[in-house]
């Protein structure tokens, strides 16, 4: 389940769950109560039977002055359990008190609760089901579009890469009778073009081969060089570099590209940016505006500003986890933002 999809099945889990829990607790609490009640009536029944007769050793009695505040069968809580007055046969200044100790109503309360909690255990259970089950449910139209999206996507690439390789090859046959200003921005143009087709192609990596010999100074200078040219008012500070990986190039130079193109993208006007190694990490530093999330900067279609499709990121770290490097981000807003990429 992908990132997006967590946080709307968790959405749709809490509200759900949570308004069903609620109601079922008030319902739950509402039938303890009138269970109660009902226990307290059998009970006030079974004694006015014993008020007659006096068999068995369920209550206990006594015999209490008549007092107008004592109301005659009626449940009355007292300190040794529930008791209940009675009018004497006899007319006289005196009440039958009838008493159901607090041992065995405490016994017979205990079993109930018993019951209750066993109950909402179940109603609890059934309502975590249902609405996992809803929230599962609701999911489906999201990856239908998901879907359909990506389908469109990969429709796209396939009909971006046919122009896109044409106006490359066209521009350097042109190139050939003359070099013009015009040309090489067509060219770098439609170098962005087949970068972007690029990311696109690889918006869901599997597998990839890691046997290739790799030098990273070069690709960095190739990449540098183009990004000069597409951002002069940027100052890029280039350490040393050469460093030999075995890696899979393509996937690499994705990597390298969308790490230096959001350097550039997002960096502040005369802006600088620092590139070099720390043993066998690759440090790439901007000045930019940062980044306000770190945390979810990896994740689809997720964007802190207008620009982009968002899926940049997300490939960097696919790449990466399965290249088995360390991408590690740290970002202060107004400040800059420091990539290291651990090849060890």
């Amino acid at each position: 389940m992908k990132n997006y999809e967590k946080q709307s099945f968790f959405i749709t889990l809490a509200l759900f769950f949570i308004p069903l829990f609620l109601l079922s607790s008030v319902v739950l609490y509402m039938y303890h109560n009138e269970q109660i009640k009902d226990i307290e009536k059998n009970i006030l029944y079974q004694m006015k039977d014993y008020s007659y007769d006096f068999k068995g050793d369920t209550f206990s009695l006594d015999i209490v002055d008549n007092d107008i505040k004592k109301e005659i069968f009626k449940i009355y809580h007292i300190d040794g359990g529930l008791g209940a007055y009675f009018q004497i046969p006899s007319k006289g200044p005196y009440l039958l008190k009838i008493i159901y100790e607090k041992d065995k109503y405490q016994k017979l309360y205990n079993e109930f609760s018993k019951k209750i909690f066993i109950l909402a255990i179940v109603m609890f259970f059934l309502i975590l089901v249902i609405s996992v089950g809803f929230a599962f449910y609701s999911l489906r139209p999201i990856r239908q579009a998901l879907h359909l999206l990506e389908e469109f996507l990969k429709d796209l690439i396939h009909d971006l890469n046919t122009p896109a390789t044409s106006i490359l090859l066209n521009t350097r046959l042109l190139k050939k009778r003359g070099e013009f200003p015009e040309l090489e921005r067509i060219e770098i143009s439609a170098k962005g073009i087949a970068s972007l087709y690029e990311n696109l192609e690889l918006m869901t990596p599997s597998h990839i081969s890691i046997d290739e010999k790799i030098n990273l100074d070069d690709l960095l200078v190739q990449k540098i060089e183009l990004l000069k040219k597409i951002y002069p008012n940027i100052i890029f500070n280039v350490n040393e570099t050469k460093i030999e990986i075995v890696s899979n190039s393509n996937a690499i130079e994705r990597i390298l590209d969308n790490l230096l193109t959001n350097a550039c993208k997002y960096n502040k006007k005369n802006g600088e940016i620092f590139v070099g190694l720390d043993g066998s990490n690759l440090i790439i530093k901007d000045t930019g505006i940062g980044i306000k999330n770190t945390s979810k900067v990896f994740q689809r279609y997720y964007k802190e500003n207008e620009s982009g499709m968002g899926i940049g990121m997300d490939i960097v770290k696919q790449l990466c986890d399965i290249l088995k490097i360390t991408i590690r981000i740290e970002s202060k807003i107004g400040v800059g933002t420091s990539i290291k990429l651990d090849f060890s």
